[in-house]
């Protein structure tokens, strides 16, 4: 027992997963997003307004044409962006000022999604890059486009580049700051199909465990299959929606984050084993252990492949750039 704290201990320091486990049979892209044309407003600064889904700001930075746009920490982060005169901003501290309320700033007329994802391994895409392009400030909006993309490939393949024309927005459009349109830009529709790939592959490798448990280790108990099939949908059902979507709203710090999800995970889990199979709670509390360390494990490792992998490409590209 004491070996498992230790490496899970470990595991925490080393480096964080979105997830138990990623979705089968994937590979991670990033996504970089440039707005182009920032320079032809010369008396405007646009600023890049990071939000916590929770309400909380974090950070505000100057967005400049060569830069991407970034969110920073927490993976459900939300960007803004907004535009002022240079001139008003002049000697004041952009992480002070309300952006949402204050009627000098010019907000964007849509979203952008700056976040990457997960893509089946047939797909061989390396990173995407987006290009969007201002086309107008009127009194209150920024009225931006997204003008062109660019796929690149990680099997040596020429990329991809489109273009897009520019279509006159409607006047209802809604603007991102609007606080009833906030649940649809935090999770979108990527990011619930990333949360159902991996429920489903948690479920598969803890209800595995559990069957590795009791056809060997406690054969004797004679737990039913069904029973155990069961007890392994449960368990997954019960504590992996609330670390994706409620602790995340909460704990902003990544090692406290880990901790407490897994902590959480663990208690209940144990919990739901103990009442389901009517085994002993010091029995049920070793399974989860075990249950969610795997299942931790096999995600950080795949996470860590993935990410050197892509390391290597994009090292390989600035090389030849």
């Amino acid at each position: 027992m004491r070996n498992i704290f230790l490496l899970f201990s470990f595991l925490l320091v080393f480096q964080t997963s979105n997830a138990d486990v990623i979705p089968q049979n994937s590979h991670y892209f990033e996504k970089r997003v440039k707005i182009i044309n920032i320079d032809e407003f010369p008396d405007f600064s646009f600023i890049g307004y990071v939000k916590h889904p929770a309400g909380k700001p974090i950070k505000s930075y100057v967005i400049n044409s060569k830069d991407y746009l970034h969110i920073d920490g927490y993976k459900f982060n939300i960007l803004y962006i907004v535009a002022a005169k240079k001139n008003y901003l002049l000697n004041k501290n952009l992480d002070s000022l309300n952006w949402e309320k204050n009627k000098s700033f010019l907000k964007a007329n849509i979203y952008i999604d700056t976040e990457g994802g997960y893509i089946d391994n047939d797909k061989p895409i390396s990173y995407i890059e987006e290009y969007y392009k201002i086309v107008k400030l009127t009194k209150t909006r920024i009225v931006l486009f997204k003008c062109a993309e660019a796929i690149f490939n990680n099997d040596g393949s020429p990329y991809t580049f489109r273009e897009f024309d520019y279509i006159e927005q409607s006047k209802s459009d809604i603007y991102p700051f609007k606080k009833d349109n906030r649940i649809v830009e935090t999770y979108t529709s990527g990011t619930v199909f990333k949360f159902l790939f991996a429920l489903l592959i948690t479920i598969f490798i803890e209800t595995l465990v559990l069957f590795l448990f009791f056809k060997t280790r406690y054969k004797k108990l004679n737990i039913s299959n069904k029973l155990l099939l069961i007890t392994g949908l449960v368990t997954s059902f019960s504590t992996l929606p609330y670390v994706w979507f409620v602790f995340p709203t909460f704990i902003q710090s990544r090692i406290p984050y880990i901790i407490i999800c897994e902590s959480f995970a663990i208690l209940v889990e144990s919990f739901l084993i103990y009442k389901l199979l009517k085994i002993e709670y010091k029995k049920a509390l070793f399974i989860s252990i075990i249950c969610n360390l795997i299942s931790f494990s096999i995600g950080l490792l795949i996470n860590y492949i993935i990410s050197s992998e892509y390391t290597f490409f994009y090292a390989l590209k600035t090389l030849f750039e």
